[in-house]
């Protein structure tokens, strides 16, 4: 869901596959913050996990999802 509580249009759950996807720790990521954002920039889907066992993950920005947060009036 976004900010807002509103699920984004554009969201497709066969895009990450979380069983085959990379995982890094944070410390991991702030030793090779830019390895890593090199390979997402080259179309790597990466993921974070801090020690709690929390997730996040890195995606390329495709048109679509550059266009879900600039087209719109909010904030404006």
């Amino acid at each position: 869901m976004g900010s807002r509580g509103r699920r984004f249009e554009s969201y497709h759950s066969d895009l990450l596959n979380m069983t085959t996807m990379e995982f890094y720790s944070v410390e991991y990521w702030q030793k090779n913050w830019e390895t890593l954002f090199e390979r997402v920039e080259n179309g790597e889907t990466i993921g974070i996990e801090n020690e709690n066992g929390d997730r996040a993950v890195m995606v390329p920005a495709d048109d679509e999802l550059i266009r879900m947060y600039t087209d719109h009036e909010e904030g404006t």
